[in-house]
């Protein structure tokens, strides 16, 4: 698997650059795939949305496809999504996230997908590939008290993303709190700021920007 795990998307230099390694092509070339599904249960301003995909149009000026899991057929999104080199999926409320690829079988054709194409996450795009923690800790972070029925990410990889770590957004996403809510499990809990990323190459793993905050097991 090839993926670039960040907290906020192509927010910085480095996660773009990250990306256009893994592809292998020039960055001219590079054509996108759009997830846009989280924020839809989302209260407030939504400019965030708006800066994360235009974040892409901006980097990556070839071609770019949204794909509505929601709309679409299970055989047309993996039918546009092959024709594209990444996978981006947009923040917003992860657990809403999950439900949306359980419900649209999403969650069942991403690892099939993940043999040749390049994920990116940005922020709830990034924590659903990885573990899952309680819903106390994510009410406590974010403010998300629904859980939509849902248990468990993915757990593609054997970990936890906390993103946004020292945000002025989040004011209760601090070290202390994180370790405080996010302890005790048997996987690493990493919390990310919006500089940073995790990016996994196969059996290779490296963080860019920051150093991430892990939390005490």
């Amino acid at each position: 698997m090839k993926l670039v795990l960040c907290s906020e998307g192509f927010h910085t230099k480095n996660t773009v650059d990250a990306c256009i390694k893994l592809v292998g092509k020039p960055q001219d070339k590079i054509t996108v795939a759009i997830i846009n599904e989280a924020y839809a249960v989302e209260l407030g301003d939504k400019r965030w949305v708006l800066d994360n995909m235009n974040s892409v149009a901006r980097h990556f000026p070839t071609e770019l496809d949204i794909i509505n899991l929601l709309a679409l057929s299970i055989k047309e999104v993996e039918k546009r999504i092959r024709s594209k080199d990444v996978i981006f999926v947009v923040g917003g409320n992860t657990d809403y996230l999950m439900y949306v690829f359980n419900k649209s079988g999403f969650s069942s054709l991403l690892p099939k997908l993940l043999e040749d194409k390049v994920y990116v996450g940005s922020s709830a795009g990034s924590m659903v590939i990885g573990k899952r923690i309680s819903t106390e800790a994510y009410t406590k972070f974010f403010g998300e008290d629904q859980d939509f029925g849902v248990t468990e990410y993915m757990s593609l990889v054997d970990l936890a993303i906390k993103p946004h770590l020292d945000s002025g957004n989040f004011p209760n996403n601090r070290a202390n709190i994180l370790d405080e809510h996010a302890s005790g499990t048997d996987f690493p809990v990493y919390g990310l700021r919006d500089d940073s990323a995790i990016v996994i190459d196969g059996n290779d793993q490296e963080f860019i920007g920051s150093t991430p905050h892990k939390v005490k097991s």
